[in-house]
C-alpha cells in the first residue's frame, strides 16, 4: 500500500484525478489477496498492482470507464483453469474489485490522502474505511488511528472496536451497508538487534517485503545510515541491557536477535520473552542456543517461553553467507506474517 499512498500524494499535490482499484474479496486461486491496490492515472499509467495478467487488463478497462463517468463500481472477475494457467495459477478463482474515481482537488480527498501519508511516514497504525457503492453512489472514506478519526466521517452504526480489531482487509456490515476496512501499517515491524554483516543484508530484505525495519545496536559506528540506508529507524542504546527501552513492541512486532556475541544474545532474548511479539528468532548453533535456553530456565523462564523462540533462526535452506542467511530469515518472517493473517 505504501507505493500507492505515495502516488496518491503525488496526484493530490498536482490536483489531478485518479482511479483507485482495490481487491475486496478473493476466493480460490487468484494472484492477489484482499487489500491489493492499483492507482490509475488519467493517462493510463499505474502504481501498484491487483495481480497482473488478464485480471489487471480487465481492471484497467473498467478504470478507463470510471475515469469518464466518475461512478464507482464493483466487479467480479472469474478465472477458469485455462485463465489460471496463463497467470501462473494452478486452478481458477474469483475476485471482487472495487474501482473508484477520486478528485485530487476535492477537500475530502486531500484530507484523506494527507492523513494516509502522515500515517505512512510516522508508521502509526490506522484503518482505512471505504463504504461499498450501490447504484450510482460513490464510495465514501474515513481514516481512523488507534486514538481518533483522522479523516472523513466515521460511519453511523459501525463499531469502532470492530474496526480496530481488524488485522486484515475485511468487509464489515452495518445499517444495511458494507464497509471495506483495511489496516494501515499493520504489516509488521521487524526489530533487528545487532548491526553486523547479517543485519545489513537482512534489513534490505525486510524493508523490501514491507516490514517497517528497525536496527538496534549499541555501536554508532555500526548502526548508522551509511551502513543501513534502507532501515526505517536506527536505535543506538547505551547497552543491550537497555536496548528495548522506549520501543513499542506488540503483537505486530518481529524480533530478530543477531548480536555480536553469546552474552548479548542472552540479554536481548531475556527481554524479548517478556514482550508480546509475534516472532522471536535468535541466530546461532543448536549448542549455543541450548546453553542460553538452559540458563533462562534456571532463572524463571518456562518451557513455554522457550518454545516461542525460532532457533536456529530462518527457514532451513542450507544458508551460509550473510545474504543467504538474510533470505532465510526474511522467508521465515514472511511465513509467520502470512500465517498470522489467516
Amino acid at each position: 500500500m505504501q507505493q500507492v499512498i505515495r502516488e496518491m500524494s503525488n496526484q493530490v499535490s498536482r490536483g489531478a484525478p485518479f482511479v483507485l482499484a482495490t481487491v475486496v474479496t478473493r476466493n480460490g486461486s487468484a494472484p492477489r489477496s484482499a487489500g491489493a491496490k492499483m492507482l490509475v492515472q488519467s493517462d493510463g499509467s499505474i502504481a501498484g498492482t491487483v495481480g497482473g495478467g488478464k485480471l489487471e487488463a480487465q481492471v484497467l478497462e473498467q478504470a478507463a470507464e470510471v475515469m469518464k463517468t466518475h461512478v464507482a463500481a464493483i466487479n467480479e472477475f472469474h478465472f477458469t483453469g485455462k485463465d489460471a494457467s496463463t497467470m501462473d495459477m494452478i486452478c481458477g478463482g474469483r475476485v471482487e474489485v472495487l474501482v473508484e474515481w477520486l478528485d485530487g482537488q476535492a477537500p475530502a480527498v486531500i484530507q484523506l490522502v494527507q492523513a494516509l501519508q502522515t500515517l505512512a511516514d510516522s508508521h502509526q497504525k490506522g484503518w482505512l474505511i471505504t463504504r461499498m457503492p450501490g447504484n450510482d453512489e460513490t464510495g465514501r472514506h474515513a481514516l481512523v488511528s488507534i486514538e481518533k478519526v483522522l479523516a472523513g466521517d466515521f460511519p453511523d452504526g459501525l463499531e469502532m472496536k470492530a474496526v480496530r480489531a481488524t488485522r486484515q482487509p475485511s468487509l464489515l456490515k452495518s445499517t444495511g451497508q458494507h464497509f471495506l476496512v483495511e489496516p494501515v501499517n499493520i504489516s509488521g515491524t521487524v526489530y533487528i538487534f545487532g548491526a553486523g554483516h547479517v543485519s545489513r543484508s537482512l534489513a534490505d530484505f525486510t524493508h523490501a517485503v514491507g516490514f517497517w525495519t528497525v536496527v538496534v545496536d549499541d555501536r554508532p559506528e555500526f548502526a548508522n545510515r551509511q551502513r543501513f540506508p534502507c532501515a526505517d529507524q536506527l536505535v543506538v542504546p547505551e547497552n543491550f541491557a537497555a536496548s528495548m527501552d522506549g520501543l513499542e513492541i506488540d503483537e505486530d512486532s518481529y524480533i530478530v536477535i543477531v548480536t555480536r556475541g553469546h552474552l548479548h544474545d542472552h540479554t536481548v532474548l531475556a527481554q524479548a520473552l517478556k514482550t508480546t511479539a509475534s516472532y522471536i528468532g535468535m541466530i546461532g548453533s543448536r549448542r549455543k542456543c541450548e546453553l542460553i535456553f538452559q540458563d533462562l530456565l534456571k532463572n524463571g523462564f518456562t518451557p513455554a517461553d522457550i518454545q516461542r523462540v525460532h532457533a536456529p533462526i530462518g527457514l532451513p535452506i542450507e544458508a551460509e553467507t550473510p545474504e543467504e542467511i538474510g533470505v532465510s530469515i526474511t522467508a521465515e518472517l514472511i511465513k509467520v506474517r502470512a500465517e498470522k493473517a489467516r
